[in-house]
């Protein structure tokens, strides 16, 4: 019989659910650069890479709920552009 709620989830197979809120302390505690739980969302409404659309993840109230199994993977293949505007695109020479 697991001790906790999370081990019983660990061993059925079952969602390993965080919202946005809990994104920036699981990222830390993985060893990923932090992220604040706005920029989570804001890469989640325009990052096409983003592994799950924002409107199919699941919705608890006004909170939405990814399997962290499927985000984690996309945090690491990331890259981190820093300061680098967005919004200049220059073209091909």
């Amino acid at each position: 019989m697991p001790d906790s709620p999370q081990e019983e989830v660990d061993e059925t197979g079952g969602p390993d659910l965080i919202s946005f809120a809990d994104m920036p302390a699981r990222l830390e505690a993985a060893g990923l650069k932090k992220v604040s739980a706005q920029r989570c969302r804001q890469l989640a409404e325009e990052d096409p890479a983003w592994p799950v659309p924002i409107e199919k993840a699941m919705k608890v109230g006004r909170m939405r709920l990814f399997d962290w199994r499927v985000i984690e993977p996309y945090f690491r293949a990331r890259t981190s552009r820093q300061g680098q505007r967005t919004d200049l695109h220059r073209p091909a020479e």
